[in-house]
């Protein structure tokens, strides 16, 4: 059943019960009292007519009491101490109730069926002739009568209620729920694969308002999300392509006829150097789709030991483009883990001896506050141009070639953010006076119990 189904199915259940409790309430209080009065008067006649109700002579004459009963619909007969009809009204002489259908205590109404007709009947001992009881009774139609037209027309009424309940629920429900069926709409559009879909502006309440807004920008950012994923592959197959291509026409080209060990050599290093490039290639997007994987221990780190191995491993290179490299640490330490710690670092530090003349220097700079660390590397090459200081995170983003003349895969900035955002920090490149300066930001590690 649908929402708007249940919620019209428990609001008509929530009517109906109400109102058929209540009405059955003053049912049953309004025949209670209009039972209360006819108690009351065949009370008070029966003890009237039980003064005068010795006698032998079997025909028994009432008195008119107070006049509520009408004289007519009255029944009276007297009993002796065996339970046997000694005297009765005209209108019980073919025939008496047995006591033994009568037998109730004294001054207790209580209700009889006699000849098909309900009566209401009360016991009274007769005061004059001890042994004696006197029988009284009348008709309980207008009673029962006003209860059968109090309980059809509150049928009725209940009827009109819950008809009339269950129709404003359903319009109630359709107006509520209509910015939820333009929800689902779209949300089962975007599930077909149309990324295009939105909601829009809603005009329920704010509530709903919200929602709506909050997943126009869940789809606005999945859309960017497929975006992204489909670049990315298509940029790692043409990064594959490319050293697999080289590598397949070396060896096709080695193999076509024979040559000399010289022209083997020549055609074994390029595939070499193809297959280098493959390796590098698919190293990266390993470590690129291993960040911030959940079974990485977290360990305090020091900042200086990462800086310290980052130095050794990028020495030759360094060394070879004719750079300096300078380290400036006050000993911040940071909760992560230590290799992918060492990886970002590396990354940033490769990329700045890639872009830096020769006679030029590399500055690493590493201190801490009471919330973060603050990891810098600067550089006095080029730089970054405004306009792609977003787009180098990108994986397989190039800067153009009077930019960079050093092409590599474009995963080492990618790799470097999705490390600092795995950790809780960030990576950016920061505006500076000469050459590029990348920052990342990692919290630092606190003492147990801080």
């Amino acid at each position: 059943m649908s929402l708007r189904g249940r919620f019209v199915a428990v609001s008509t259940a929530v009517a109906l019960l109400t109102s058929g409790g209540a009405f059955s309430a003053v049912w049953v209080v309004y025949n209670a009292t209009q039972e209360r009065q006819l108690d009351a008067a065949v009370l008070a006649e029966a003890q009237e007519n039980a003064l005068g109700a010795a006698g032998a002579e079997p025909a028994l004459t009432l008195v008119s009491g107070r006049g509520e009963l009408e004289p007519a619909s009255r029944y009276a007969a007297v009993y002796d101490s065996d339970g046997q009809a000694i005297r009765w009204t005209p209108n019980l002489t073919q025939a008496r109730p047995r006591m033994d259908l009568i037998r109730h205590p004294f001054r207790a109404p209580f209700d009889l069926w006699w000849n098909n007709e309900h009566l209401r009947a009360v016991l009274l001992p007769v005061a004059s002739d001890p042994g004696k009881s006197l029988f009284f009774a009348t008709p309980r139609t207008d009673l029962d009568g006003d209860a059968g037209y109090l309980a059809r027309r509150m049928v009725a009424a209940l009827l009109i209620a819950v008809v009339v309940s269950a129709v404003a629920t359903s319009w109630l429900a359709r107006v509520l729920t209509r910015d939820h069926q333009r929800i689902a709409t779209v949300a089962r559009t975007v599930a077909a694969g149309d990324l295009s879909a939105r909601i829009g502006a809603l005009a329920g309440d704010r509530e709903m308002v919200q929602l709506g807004r909050d997943v126009d920008e869940m789809i606005a950012r999945l859309a960017v999300l497929v975006e992204t994923q489909q670049r990315f592959i298509a940029s790692a197959s043409h990064e594959l392509r490319s050293p697999v291509t080289a590598l397949l026409g070396e060896l096709s080209l080695a193999l076509r006829r024979d040559r000399d060990a010289a022209t083997y050599r020549e055609s074994i290093e390029e595939a070499l150097a193809a297959a280098r490039r493959l390796k590098v290639v698919t190293e990266d997007l390993l470590a690129l789709a291993r960040v911030g994987g959940a079974d990485l221990e977290v360990e305090s780190v020091p900042l200086s030991g990462v800086t310290g191995a980052v130095l050794e491993a990028t020495r030759g290179e360094a060394e070879a483009q004719g750079v300096a490299v300078e380290v400036a640490c006050d000993g911040a330490v940071v909760e992560g883990h230590g290799r992918d710690l060492e990886r970002l670092l590396r990354n940033l530090v490769e990329n700045a001896i890639r872009h830096s003349p020769r006679g030029s220097t590399v500055r690493i700079e590493a201190r801490a506050d009471e919330e973060h660390a603050r990891l810098e590397v600067s550089d006095e090459g080029p730089g970054v141009p405004e306009s792609a200081r977003e787009r180098i995170f990108e994986p397989f983003f190039r800067l153009s070639a009077s930019c960079s003349s050093h092409a590599g895969a474009g995963l080492g900035l990618a790799i470097g953010r999705s490390i600092a955002r795995a950790h809780g920090g960030d990576l950016w490149v920061d505006a500076s006076q000469s050459g590029a300066r990348f920052v990342a930001r990692l919290p630092v590690s606190r003492p147990a119990g801080a």
